[in-house]
């Protein structure tokens, strides 16, 4: 199977145990009041309600008033950033943050690989640690398999993006050593993408040639797998901001002054294209993730075609990023009323003081934007077929892997509703959060 393999030490690091909880929230069929669950070899093999049934010699761990969830995932994130004290300021909105972001880049640069490299453990264990056992990672450069092997899963899309010319025949050295990477991630058994980066900074080919080669990175995978199943997604960037339109359809304004001051927009006019036609070539992907979507609401074509297209796309939003940049939280009942499957991500702390996924839905919640339960939803269930990990993660049942998450509430919670609503209060802690049934942050305790 295409992806990371799972730590080889189950249920922290007892063969088999059986978790007791005040509440099971399994995003599969009904929550379990005064629940149980059995983990064997990294499996969930059994659940229930009130007594478990005999069993020889299982540990049981009772964790009182909790409430267990399945693992967090992060549809949408930037890890390089994670070593950042305070996100860049964000006056100025998309354009000045852009160019704050670069410049910082080319003093990463100067310092070499080590901080960055850094930096990505760093985001790895904050994001466990919130109850994150899955990540889309944004990928602008080269990183060792063995730093992304422990920790959450990740399905790391390789940033495509580029205004120069492409010529038959000949790719840019820089796209060449992107799909390199990527090829060399799949062997190392990392689930990969890719990610032509946003409609501003990607030639029109240049996202044709990244769905034709997540096509020939699907067959390498599956001739790594003996023909098993592969998919290989594609994540961009679209509408984050009101002054890509004239930049699409006219090339001037704020866009095209910044690539300028860099020295990066190119003496032929470079092909763009519209938010529309990009919505239309990630539907052509195995899986096409949206990310931000801002401003798609205003542009009806691009809408329509969300809507058209809703069994192959989903919309990752990062709130607490876009009501920094934007100035307005993402337009969730636009593509709730489109039907589309909604995520969350956190972007990464280049524009957010955390990479805490729960605050992220905490940040919709208190807007009246969503309830608990449909944040759940996209935190779970939604996020992992963004990724391609349905059949890995975002739910709990018997037979799957045991991706959970173990949550102490401030106040021990009566209902389902309580119960759900306490998975993104302030107060609740995360005591364990566990991949395969390995805790990769916090521990099980009796």
């Amino acid at each position: 199977m295409n992806g990371q393999r799972s730590p080889a030490s189950p249920c922290d690091g007892h063969r088999s145990l059986i978790l007791r909880a005040r509440w099971l929230l399994p995003e599969t069929g009904r929550a379990i009041e005064h629940a149980w669950l059995r983990c064997s070899r990294g499996r969930v093999t059994g659940i229930g309600s009130g007594r478990p049934p005999a069993a020889e010699r299982l540990r049981q761990i009772d964790l009182g008033e909790a409430v267990i969830t399945p693992g967090l995932i992060n549809a949408h994130t930037h890890l390089e950033f994670s070593a950042l004290k305070e996100p860049f300021p964000a006056i100025g909105g998309l354009v000045s943050w852009i160019e704050q972001v670069i410049a910082w880049r080319q003093q990463q640069l100067v310092r070499g690989t080590g901080g960055r490299l850094s930096a990505i453990r760093r985001g790895l264990e904050e994001s466990a640690a919130d109850g994150v056992v899955a990540v889309g990672e944004i990928a602008t450069d080269c990183v060792p398999a063995a730093i992304l092997s422990q920790g959450p899963r990740l399905r790391v899309f390789r940033e495509l993006l580029g205004l120069g010319p492409m010529q038959a025949g000949y790719l840019p050295p820089h796209i060449t050593v992107t799909l390199r990477d990527a090829q060399r991630l799949s062997r190392a058994g990392i689930a990969i993408g890719l990610s032509p980066h946003a409609p501003y900074s990607t030639q029109w080919p240049l996202g044709q040639l990244a769905l034709r080669a997540a096509r020939q990175l699907r067959q390498l995978v599956r001739s790594q797998t003996g023909g098993g199943r592969a998919i290989i997604p594609l994540a961009m960037h679209l509408a984050e901001s009101v002054d890509e339109a004239s930049l699409l359809t006219e090339q001037t304004g704020p866009f095209r002054d910044l690539f300028q001051r860099l020295g990066v927009w190119p003496k032929q006019p470079p092909e763009l294209a519209r938010t529309a036609h990009w919505v239309s070539l990630l539907a052509r992907a195995d899986r096409g993730l949206v990310i931000h979507g801002t401003h798609l609401p205003d542009d009806p074509i691009a809408m329509a075609r969300l809507r058209r297209h809703r069994h192959r796309l989903a919309v990752a939003v990062c709130p607490r990023t876009t009501l920094a940049l934007a100035g307005r939280l993402p337009p969730v009942a636009a593509f709730q009323a489109a039907g589309l499957r909604i995520c969350l991500g956190t972007d990464g702390r280049g524009s957010n003081p955390d990479l805490s996924l729960r605050a992220e839905a905490r940040c919709l919640i208190e807007a009246g934007v969503v309830s608990p339960a449909e944040a759940l939803v996209m935190v779970t269930r939604n996020a992992a077929w963004a990724l391609g990990f349905e059949h890995k993660t975002g739910r709990i049942a018997v037979g799957r892997p045991a991706d959970l998450v173990v949550l102490r509430p401030g106040e021990a919670p009566s209902t389902v509703g309580a119960a759900t609503a306490a998975v993104f209060a302030a107060d609740t802690e995360v005591v364990a959060t566990l991949r395969g049934g390995r805790p990769i942050a916090g521990r099980l305790t009796t």
